[in-house]
């Protein structure tokens, strides 16, 4: 009697071990697959924040935005060429100091334009000039004179959406006021709600991506009220 008891218990409790074992399996795949997904995520959040740096020179003066960077004004892209290396935060030191001017040679500069722009439109060095301030180009010392000053930036950039397409990636860029930005109760810094948004293409050239278009673009459904 007793080997038939033993018997009656076998098969649910077989199932039991089966269903025990699924779960464990099905509990192992799920937490296999959110931690590839937050490692994604994360992947994703990273790239998104290093464009956003990229693109913090280009954004502060709101320039003119362009379907291709043939088309674009050639003295908006060398000043933001100019502000990616004071952003940049380099030591003054490493540079010509003249009465209140610091030069910064064309060679630099053209680094930062291709690292900005890529090579598919050749630099022409030239003086900016805007209601702010000037950057007069010394083609005799082959370099852009710069005003040791400080500037408030117009806009800062935040990037919203990111698509990508084979060798493209699309950004969607929402331009926050430079001066917008409060502090809380709790001294928590409040940015303001965008003054617009823009569509940043970037083509991709070996291991790194360049600017190629910069576009109006409407509010994304997902935050619009």
């Amino acid at each position: 009697m007793a080997e038939k008891k033993d018997r009656k218990w076998a098969k649910p409790l077989g199932f039991l071990v089966i269903i025990l074992a699924i779960v464990g399996v099905v509990f192992i795949v799920l937490t296999v697959v959110k931690s590839f997904t937050a490692k994604q995520a994360a992947a994703r959040k990273a790239e998104m924040l290093k464009f956003q740096t990229m693109l913090v020179p280009v954004v502060m003066n709101d320039i003119s935005e362009f379907d291709d960077i043939t088309k674009a004004d050639m003295g908006q892209l060398i000043e933001a060429s100019i502000w990616s290396i004071i952003k940049s935060d380099v030591a003054t030191d490493q540079y010509e100091i003249e009465d209140g001017m610091i030069f910064f040679p064309a060679a630099d500069v053209e680094a930062k334009y291709i690292s900005l722009f890529g090579a598919e439109r050749e630099i022409e060095h030239q003086t900016v000039a805007s209601s702010a301030f000037e950057f007069e180009y010394d083609s005799e010392r082959e370099a852009y004179k710069v005003p040791i000053t400080g500037v408030d930036a117009t806009y800062t950039p935040k990037v919203i959406d990111m698509t990508e397409k084979s060798n493209t990636i699309v950004l969607t860029v929402a331009y926050l006021s430079g001066s917008g930005f409060v502090q809380d109760d709790t001294g928590a810094m409040v940015e303001p709600a965008p003054s617009k948004y823009v569509k940043v293409t970037l083509r991709e050239k070996g291991k790194a991506y360049y600017i190629s278009a910069i576009q109006p673009t409407s509010a994304p459904e997902t935050i619009s009220k």
